[in-house]
């Protein structure tokens, strides 16, 4: 299937998740993720907020088990600029305020600029992925022009709802294949030929 299908497909089933199971999927997803990802030598990581009305991973788990158990971490979020499709990176410490913009996308307010290219670790949305490690996201080509600034062996990780579909037919040379995929239910390593999940 095409992105566009698969986009659309998922983004109808992801509307059917009741609250009570988005937050389960989310936990177990967090859980999931301190397991299996290393993060001894992460120093800056950059993570998205989520958009809860629309049904986006809880996230706030993730950064929550950062600044409680991996004090040397550093969480970076961003701000996207809606007409150029861009993102600038932003230190997300307890003091850094949090507004929504009238798209209803949370960003930072008056927070310290992080240059992109001190980025270790990304946590990318997405509808869905395959089984090559490419993801379907919302269409805008953000962290694909975000991945570009930032340096070759940043460690990109999906986070998904859902297990992998088979292939996405229309990946094009833009579209940055991630290296692990975070799911409820276990880890996609997607860096080796040999795909395996860990349960």
């Amino acid at each position: 299937m095409t992105k566009e299908q698969l986009r659309k497909q998922f983004l109808e089933t992801r509307k059917n998740f009741d609250l009570d199971s988005l937050q389960e999927n989310s936990q177990a997803i967090s859980q999931n993720f301190f397991n299996y990802i290393d993060l001894s030598d992460i120093q800056k990581l950059h993570v998205f907020l989520p958009i809860l009305k629309q049904n986006e991973i809880n996230t706030w788990f993730i950064i929550n088990g950062i600044r409680q158990n991996h004090p040397h971490i550093t969480p970076i979020i961003s701000k996207s600029n809606l007409k150029t499709s861009e993102m600038d990176s932003y230190v997300f410490d307890t003091n850094t305020k949090i507004v929504e913009n009238r798209w209803g996308i949370p960003e930072p307010v008056d927070a310290i600029k992080c240059p992109d290219d001190t980025i270790d670790m990304i946590l990318m949305p997405l509808l869905c992925f395959d089984k090559q490690g490419f993801r379907v996201g919302y269409g805008k080509g953000f962290y694909d022009r975000f991945l570009q600034k930032c340096r070759t062996d940043i460690i990109k990780i999906g986070l998904s709802l859902f297990e992998p579909v088979d292939k996405i037919e229309d990946v094009n040379e833009y579209d940055a294949k991630m290296d692990f995929c975070v799911m409820s239910k276990g880890v996609w390593k997607l860096k080796l030929i040999d795909l395996s999940v860990n349960k």
